[in-house]
């Protein structure tokens, strides 16, 4: 009796996936959403990303700027594959962002007074957006334009992003 609840405990383990300890295990794939930015090198306004399930978070962050008081421009995303659900504020005090069209967000921010511009690097806005389709696509900018606190136009670089969705 005993020999054959060993057998059957082994055959089990064997057949559940415990294998030989010398084969490779294999790869565990599950779906998702990955969001891959461009990677700035320069004074630049940029996409990051992060997924949880079918959420995903992209902070718009300006790197390396100086003097950046203001700023407008539109994101545009893939509506056939993302939903718009809301926005976070960062570092600018004045922000106003509007779903325009499909896949298209315009996004305006200002310091307001007698004040500096952001010099160095931070968040601009925070967006979320849930997955609502296989497929990949991107997320880019349109209309950009940037001012520094003299209202002078500020020559940035602007790198957006994919997004691969499979739920």
């Amino acid at each position: 009796m005993a020999a054959t609840v060993l057998a059957t405990v082994f055959l089990l383990a064997c057949e559940s996936g415990g294998g030989s300890p010398t084969a490779p295990a294999s790869p565990v794939t599950t779906g998702g959403v990955s969001f891959s930015p461009a990677s700035p090198n320069d004074a630049a306004i940029a996409l990051r990303g992060g997924a949880s399930g079918s959420a995903l978070e992209i902070e718009v962050y300006a790197v390396g700027v100086d003097d950046l008081y203001g700023l407008s421009f539109e994101l545009q995303f893939p509506a056939d594959l993302l939903r718009y659900e809301s926005h976070g504020q960062g570092v600018f005090p004045n922000m106003e962002v509007t779903e325009t069209a499909a896949g298209r967000l315009l996004v305006g921010a200002t310091y307001l007074g007698p004040v500096a511009g952001l010099s160095g690097s931070a968040a601009i806005v925070v967006v979320n957006f849930t997955a609502i389709a296989n497929g990949s696509g991107r997320l880019d900018f349109g209309g950009e334009e940037a001012f520094d606190s003299f209202g002078d136009r500020l020559a940035l670089n602007w790198h957006g992003g994919t997004v691969a969705i499979d739920l």
